[in-house]
């Protein structure tokens, strides 16, 4: 009876097989958020027409093959027709001070919206006077109810937070859409 060789190959292929799909499970991957803001100007530009009606945001990746690098957001502009007045060149939301935020856990993403009038509520004091401010910040978060990744709204002046919340609004959140109708 012959012997035969004993081959290497197989217990090594086999091995290795198993060392990488044990790599490939045991990974626990964050997907990362910037925190962003929209400046005063940006958004002052797009409240002083009269034909704004809805903001529109969009994940927006600056350079998608550096795992590094978070997803902010851009934002498109609706009209009250429905048109966009923005299309070609999207408003971006710039990075706040390299904050990111991770989120894991089953999330919908998808784009996310704020109507003009939640916007000037944000801005404007009881009295009806529009509030100083450099920028809006958006902080993504997950929603409770349904876990699409949404947006809270802050207002910020020199790197301070400003409370907007009055007896007519509350804290405010960008809406996903769908399920959200505009």
């Amino acid at each position: 009876m012959k012997k035969r060789p004993l081959n290497f190959l197989r217990p090594f292929l086999a091995a290795s097989t198993i060392c990488l799909l044990f790599a490939m499970t045991s990974c626990k991957q964050a997907t990362k958020f910037a925190q962003v803001k929209y400046t005063a100007a940006q958004v002052n530009y797009w409240l002083d027409s009269k034909s704004t009606d809805s903001f529109i945001f969009q994940f927006y990746s600056p350079q998608v093959d550096d795992v590094k690098k978070p997803y902010q957001l851009v934002s498109y502009i609706l009209d009250t027709a429905g048109n966009y007045l923005n299309p070609l060149h999207p408003d971006t939301l710039a990075v706040t001070k390299d904050t990111t935020v991770n989120l894991t856990g089953p999330v919908v993403l998808g784009n996310t919206y704020l109507t003009k009038k939640a916007i000037i509520a944000v801005i404007s004091t009881d009295a009806g006077g529009k509030r100083d401010y450099d920028y809006l910040v958006f902080t993504p978060k997950i929603s409770a109810s349904n876990q699409h990744l949404v947006y809270a709204i802050g207002l910020v002046k020199n790197g301070k937070f400003i409370n907007y919340a009055d007896e007519d609004t509350k804290d405010i959140d960008s809406n996903p859409s769908p399920p959200a109708k505009m």
